[in-house]
């Protein structure tokens, strides 16, 4: 694949926010069980592993901005190369997690994200989403559902927050918007220390489609940039407005951390 063909459907994918806006949080594992599934129409999941998730195998370095580095790797059977971001973000873990968790404001941060709700809670921590962004005329908005689980690693003081699309009976294909045929990636958050944390964004897309080379130009790898960036900005629009969020599940200010976080 040559570099114009990648930032194409690279674009169709991410410059204009749309598998930003499935950075959902979840504070769990999946619980739900096949016959859940079946019945609301699921297709069954295979999550990352940690391992492979803080894995530096077969990626490329393409660009750092913002004090964000981005990534590029070729997967077999793949068109798009999967891409991700890293970058440090001065807040804990559980203020990056309660920003993520606030689905509803996800069109604050999000590029050109423009509907982000809940299809349906699975319990207390994992859900269903529907995301959609918005694009400039005449192309098609994008859209997809996803589901959403989160894993942890407390004595690595590791997240895990993970999202791929799914079919959903409740949210049949809307006028006007592409529904995107695969999207799978996560949140990666690694504890620095008590007030740092390092940020992985990552996505591996088939967007449906292609984009106009007009387009392209204001897509191309810069949704990592912009993803964390973004969050980092949010982060300090929202500092203090989640304290009680923040309360039931940090230690330090006396939360829990789930059990399942700790086995």
């Amino acid at each position: 694949m040559d570099r114009r063909d990648f930032l194409r459907r690279a674009g169709a994918a991410s410059g204009l926010g749309l598998v930003g806006a499935a950075g959902l949080p979840v504070v769990g594992a999946v619980t739900s069980t096949l016959a859940e599934r079946q019945l609301w129409g699921w297709a069954p999941l295979d999550w990352y592993t940690p391992e492979a998730a803080a894995s530096d195998a077969g990626w490329e370095h393409e660009t750092t901005d913002e004090g964000v580095a981005v990534y590029l790797k070729e997967e077999a059977g793949r068109n798009l190369p999967v891409f991700k971001g890293i970058g440090n973000v001065d807040a804990n873990l559980f203020e990056l997690l309660a920003v993520l968790d606030d689905s509803n404001r996800h069109t604050e941060w999000m590029a050109n994200c423009v509907k982000s709700r809940i299809l349906k809670p699975i319990n207390e921590f994992d859900r269903i989403m529907y995301n959609r962004t918005e694009a400039p005329w005449p192309v098609s908005d994008r859209d997809v559902v996803i589901e959403a689980t989160c894993s942890a690693n407390m004595e690595r003081k590791e997240f895990l927050s993970q999202f791929r699309n799914v079919s959903f009976a409740g949210m049949p294909k809307q006028d006007g918007a592409v529904r995107m045929p695969r999207l799978r990636g996560f949140w990666r958050f690694v504890a620095i220390d008590e007030r740092r944390t390092k940020a992985t964004y990552q996505i591996d897309a088939d967007p449906g489609g292609l984009l106009p080379d007009w387009v392209v130009e204001r897509a191309s790898v810069k949704l990592p940039i912009q993803s964390i960036v973004g969050l980092r900005r949010q982060i300090k629009k929202t500092r203090g407005k989640y304290d009680a969020w923040i309360a039931r599940y940090d230690p330090a200010k006396g939360g829990a951390i789930p059990e399942r976080f700790l086995k």
